[in-house]
Order: C-alpha cells, then structure tokens, then sequence
C-alpha cells in the first residue's frame, strides 16, 4: 500500500479518535454541570402564633433560616383568641392550615390526635423530660396512637402561673411587722381582715383587702378555683381518668381532715364574697364585670390590696396606671406594686408536702396535616433551645420552661416569682374549656345565691361529666426509661 495513503488513513482514524474523545468529555462536563447547578428543594413554613410581635419571634426565624438556607418560614400574628382558634380548626378539618401553631397546655387533652407528635429520634420524650419542668411533660408527653409510643406533642417557649399581685403601702400601713402578704390562705384571711377598710359609699369599701371570691368581675376566677381544688390535695379525675370526682368526699388527709377538694375549694373563694364572714371584702360594685380591665382597675387605683393574676397582668397593671392617670385619677404607686408566692393551704416552711401553683401556658405545635413536620418541629426545637429563649426572655418577659434558666429568672425583681412557681406548678386535664369554665363561674353564683358549696359542685361535677368522651380522657404519659 502507498506510504502517502497509509499516513492519510491513520491521520483519519487519530482524527476521529479525538473527536469521540472531545464529545464525550464535553457530555461528561455537562452531566457534572447539570449535577452542580441543580436547585435545592425549598420548604416553605407557615407559623401561627398568639400575641407575639414579629420583631420577637423574627429574629429567631433569621438566625434559622441562615443556618437552613432552604427554608423559609412565614410568621403570622393573631389578636383575637376565638377568631384564631376558629381559623385553625376550620383549616385542620379542611385538611390545610399552618405547619406550626400555638394553644394552651389545656388544648391537647380533645385535640390531640390533629397533632403529628415530634419525632423520636429528633425529640426524645426523656430528653424532654429532663429539659422542661415536671407540668410540661405531664402535658405534653403523651401515647401516639399510631405507634403505641410515648411522644412529645408540643413544645414549650414558656410556663406561666397564678401568682399573687399585692400593694406593699397597704402592708407596710396595716401589717408592718411583715410587710408582704402572707404564705397561707388562713393568713390571708386575717390579713384581708387587717387590710379591708368599709366605709358608706356605694362600693361599701374605701380599701378592699383581695379581689376573690365573685365569678363575673374577677378576671381569672374559674383557674383560681381549680387552682385550690389542686391545693386541697384532692383527685380532679378516678385513676382511669373516665369521670370527675373533685366533688366527692377522698378520704382522710394525714392531718385527719376529709378530702373535699371542690367543695373545700368553693367554700374558700367565695367567703371573701360573704357580708357574714370576718374576711369579707368583695362584691359586684367594686370591678365592672363587662370591663376588659375588670378588677386590675380597682387594684390601679389603690381600692384594694391584693388580685391574683399571670405574669402578663404586670403589664396590664401597669398600663391601667398610666390610663388613670392620663384622665386625671388617683392610682396606686407603680412602685408599690409586688408580687409574691401564691398561697398555700398549708405553711410551707412546716408542711412536709410539696407547694402548688396552677400552671396555664401556651404551646408551639404541627399538625398532622402539615407536609414538612420534620422541618418543623427541627425549627421548634431551635427556638426552645436556652440561647433563643434567653432572647425571648428579654423581649417579652414570659417566664422559662426550661429547667436550666429558672435559677437565672428567679432574680428578676418582678418576674421572678413566676419563675420560682414552674417547679412545683401543677394543673388539671380539661376536656373542653369553656365548659369547665363556665361551670365552675356557675358553682360561684350559686353559692353567693345561698346554695350549698357541695351542692353547688355536684352540679359542676356532673356537667363535666356529662361532656367527657365514653372511653375517659387519654392519660399522661410517665418517662421512666431512655426513649
């Protein structure tokens, strides 16, 4: 064969060589490039919550979202509780809604199964147990009914209790060997006795000692009641949780007195309502029962000495001063207005039993109809961690629900009270709130129209009762082992 054409025909075959070697180097480049320049799947997160400003919660969301660049959560604020809690129901059953959402501890005994529990390996139930105070687990850990196992069904960023708001001139006047309210309710009594001053004004009281003991002008006067039915050391529920029992008699406490919590509980809220009694100091004069303000107006006014309220009512106080005093009124002097340790049944520095305190919080929460529950409960467990609730801390005053931040807060010269209460606060499973609720304000009324406080709870045992589902309330669930 011809030299000339041998070195064509190779030349030919190189060439071609070359050209399958560039095409398929070059569809190689473009499969690596098609690989780099895919787009990383974004989650899209809608956060319902209560009260809260953005400016609280979206810092918390930026520092998130910086460390989950494919997430994007969108906060959205509510005002009004029955407007927000119609919002999520009606979108829950429509299968939609937000994948986040904020209730009350009280919300999940009904509700439940709309919630898709946190998952194990992310929130272990024990790991919650040893994070957050004793009432949240109680709360909040619960059977999935899916699994058969305990989870965790919300998570806390907050655990506030009933305390005691008081006007230290009105203790340093008439009490001054002690200066402050006393630790037990007997104490209070005598100390509503010191304190109430009666005069012939149409309110029959120039100084009141406590705001107690009426149902309509005291803001939150069915907690208080189910607050000393805890305290009177009685069971709200059988063991099986399947029916009320605070009405019946329990029993003989160890000090030989018999078990009544409802009825020893009525009895005592509403003897500060009864004209007969030493400790009489409240009527329906004193607060409008139809104002949002209700007793906290009387209080700002320096009319009576001590109301039970949450840690928000420190601001609500305060804000009812400077609206008395922008209209020209008297008031109380901000100064002047403590809080203390709700009282007990029993002395504390004596009684070898624990202290009480009733508990009402709200929760952060998903649905089970939210498609990204993992990112969002992800997103929960970032923003209950102790540095961001530091920052919630600083912004709202809410107190902690974390154990490790309650010894810093208990410092704090006003909040720290309601800190000092999460440890030992306790409260009760309700089936549907507004029920307990309005049957407990009836109990109330019916008392201070003569009947009976036994009777008077038997009627509100029994209509609670009648709205508790057949099968009895789910229980709590008790961590005892690593899950």
């Amino acid at each position: 064969m011809n030299k000339r054409l041998i070195i064509i025909i190779g030349a030919g075959i190189i060439g071609l060589i070359i050209i399958f070697l560039f095409m398929f180097g070059a569809g190689c480049l473009r499969q690596k490039e098609v690989k780099t320049v895919q787009k990383v799947e974004t989650i899209e997160i809608t956060y319902y919550k209560l009260f809260d400003n953005s400016d609280v919660i979206e810092p918390l969301i930026q520092e998130y979202q910086s460390k989950h660049s494919n997430v994007k959560i969108k906060y959205r604020k509510f005002t009004n509780p029955d407007e927000y809690f119609d919002l999520i129901l009606n979108e829950l059953a429509e299968g939609e809604g937000p994948d986040i959402f904020s209730v009350p501890n009280t919300w999940f005994v009904k509700n439940y199964k709309k919630i898709s529990p946190a998952p194990l390996d992310l929130i272990p139930p024990k790991v919650f147990e040893d994070t957050f105070v004793a009432v949240t687990a109680k709360d909040l850990i619960r059977t999935d009914p899916l699994t058969g196992a305990s989870a965790v069904y919300g998570l806390p960023m907050t655990v506030d209790t009933l305390a005691l708001y008081y006007n230290k001139d009105h203790f340093d006047d008439k009490i001054p060997e002690r200066g402050k309210p006393s630790t037990t309710w007997e104490g209070i009594k005598e100390d509503v006795f010191k304190l109430t001053k009666k005069d012939n004004s149409f309110e029959r009281f120039e100084v009141a000692g406590i705001a107690m003991g009426y149902a309509d002008n005291i803001s939150r006067a069915s907690d208080i009641l189910m607050m000393l039915i805890i305290q009177m050391g009685g069971n709200f529920y059988d063991a099986n949780y399947a029916k009320a029992i605070f009405a019946n008699s329990q029993g003989v406490s160890s000090d030989g007195i018999t078990l009544k919590p409802g009825e020893q509980a009525l009895e005592l809220y509403t003897s500060f309502a009864n004209p007969s009694n030493k400790n009489y100091s409240w009527n329906n004069y004193l607060a409008d029962s139809n104002s949002a303000t209700k007793e906290i107006t009387t209080f700002a006014r320096g009319k009576v000495s001590m109301i039970i309220g949450y840690s928000y009512m420190y601001e609500q106080i305060m804000n009812e001063i400077d609206a008395l005093k922008n209209k020209g009124l008297d008031t109380v002097n901000k100064n002047s207005v403590k809080v203390a340790i709700i009282p007990q049944t029993r002395d504390p520095s004596l009684a070898t039993t624990k202290r009480d305190a009733y508990a009402y919080y709200y929760v952060e929460t998903v649905p089970r109809t939210s498609e990204n529950s993992r990112y969002a409960w992800d997103f929960l467990n970032f923003i209950t961690t102790k540095e961001s609730l530091e920052h919630y801390y600083t912004q709202t005053h809410k107190p902690t629900s974390r154990r490790d931040m309650i010894e810093q807060q208990k410092n704090d010269p006003v909040y720290g009270v309601f800190a000092e209460q999460i440890g030992f606060a306790e409260s009760i499973p309700v089936y549907d709130e507004n029920t307990y609720k309005n049957s407990f304000l009836k109990a109330i009324n019916a008392v201070l129209a003569t009947k009976k406080p036994e009777d008077a709870m038997k009627i509100a045992q029994d209509e609670i009762n009648a709205i508790l589902p057949s099968g009895g309330l789910l229980p709590q669930v008790t961590v005892t082992a690593e899950q």
